[in-house]
């Protein structure tokens, strides 16, 4: 359940900043009777990735027990290239506020715009977390249910209090820091669920496939703090 946990606090605090940003930057445009177009996005968002995540629950319930291992097997290793994806954005988005607030006043000219703005940034968390939680399709879905619920509800949370009080916000710091347990977890899935495929369980194997994914992702996470480091020691 921990693992559901974080993984829905992470989508669904990502879901949130983003929102919170785009509407604080209609607010500073004088614009916040756009904000209901913003709030229609995010239900309508919130819809579809509950009814894609209904669905693919669906199908991984009509399958076999042998089809429904090689199936967590392989979005295991999804999920491992949906993380990789992350810090490869996070490298490449230093600022991730301006770009979202960049991206807000280009669309709050339309309604259309910033309505698809709002829905896709919140159904692709919905559809990344609906991945990662299909990685634990042979435990409990009660289980897997309540810690993604609780996690959301955490991330709401925190956004709200973020958004509400005089606390800064450094999205790229936050970001950073999620991104460093990602990769951890990240590693995790993709090893078991290479191994998992290859049906060779090996734990010299699994620690193989383990450093593959942390290191380079280790790497590409941190190189330009390091080298920031290294300019100012």
């Amino acid at each position: 359940m921990l693992d559901s946990l974080f993984l829905s606090f992470r989508e669904g605090l990502e879901a949130a900043l983003i929102i919170g940003i785009i509407l604080a930057t209609l607010s500073q445009l004088n614009r916040k009777h756009l904000a209901k177009v913003v709030g229609f996005g995010t239900i309508a968002g919130i819809i579809g990735s509950l009814i894609l995540g209904w669905g693919l629950f669906t199908f991984a319930q009509s399958i076999s027990h042998e089809a429904e291992e090689i199936m967590e097997a392989v979005m295991r290793i999804v999920a491992a290239g949906l993380i990789a994806y992350f810090i490869l954005w996070l490298h490449r988005n230093q600022q991730v506020a301006g770009k979202i607030k960049g991206q807000t006043e280009k669309s709050s000219t339309s309604k259309i715009g910033l309505f698809l703005l709002a829905f896709l940034s919140v159904i692709r968390e919905g559809m990344e977390l609906m991945v990662f939680n299909m990685t634990k399709i042979s435990e409990s879905a009660s289980t897997v249910a309540l810690g993604s619920i609780i996690g959301i509800v955490a991330a709401a949370l925190v956004a709200y209090v973020i958004f509400k009080t005089t606390i800064k916000l450094n999205l790229s710091l936050i970001f950073k820091a999620l991104g460093l347990i990602l990769v951890f977890l990240g590693g995790e899935m993709f090893a078991e669920g290479i191994v998992e495929l290859l049906e060779t369980h090996s734990e010299a194997m699994e620690i193989i496939f383990l450093a593959v994914f942390i290191v380079p992702a280790l790497f590409i996470l941190l190189k330009d703090d390091v080298a920031r480091f290294r300019r100012a020691a």
